[in-house]
């Protein structure tokens, strides 16, 4: 049986994160854990907030994994940081990405439908890879990191910490990023 998994956060991108998980089927989701939305509230067919943001202690009795579904970098940070010592975190792919067999995703990451990973390339902690993002061969991509949509990071590119790029950005070896 697939382990448990809890989804930090219940607004738009937790929605497309339960969708990944549930298309992957890697885990079994045992809800969402929000901070504004209160507890009991759907949030997408068949699941619901089951805990508030402040109690998150609690959380062992829910699930094995999380992952946190939230699009602001520093308070995804902040989130996948403390609930480190809580829960393991997961790394979710969607099963319409292209990730290739040699690509390095760490802990915490989320790779979503369309996205493409190439070869020898390396995708930080906490990471997002968005819809139809395109990282090519070889590059490096910080932690706690937001690729929205559409980005293109050409082959030996590097992306810093903490960077979140503009819709449709191209990145190539020269930028600096």
């Amino acid at each position: 049986m697939n382990p448990k998994l809890v989804i930090i956060g219940a607004g738009g991108h937790a929605k497309v994160v339960c969708d990944a998980v549930e298309s992957s089927g890697d885990y079994r989701i045992a809800g969402f854990v929000d901070a504004n939305v209160p507890v009991g509230t759907l949030v997408t067919p068949g699941y619901k907030v089951i805990l508030h943001q402040d109690n998150l202690d609690k959380l062992k009795s829910y699930a094995d994994y999380f992952i946190v579904a939230i699009g602001n970098n520093k308070v995804r940070e902040e989130l996948y940081n403390r609930l480190s010592k809580i829960l393991k975190p997961a790394t979710v792919i969607h099963p319409s990405a292209a990730v290739a067999g040699t690509a390095e995703l760490k802990a915490g990451s989320v790779i979503l439908a369309n996205a493409v990973v190439s070869a020898f390339s390396i995708i930080g902690e906490n990471t997002i890879v968005n819809a139809g993002v395109v990282v090519d061969h070889e590059s490096v991509i910080g932690n706690h990191v937001h690729l929205s949509i559409g980005t293109v990071v050409g082959s030996n590119s590097s992306v810093a910490d903490h960077t979140v790029t503009d819709i449709g950005r191209y990145i190539n070896a020269f930028s600096k990023l």
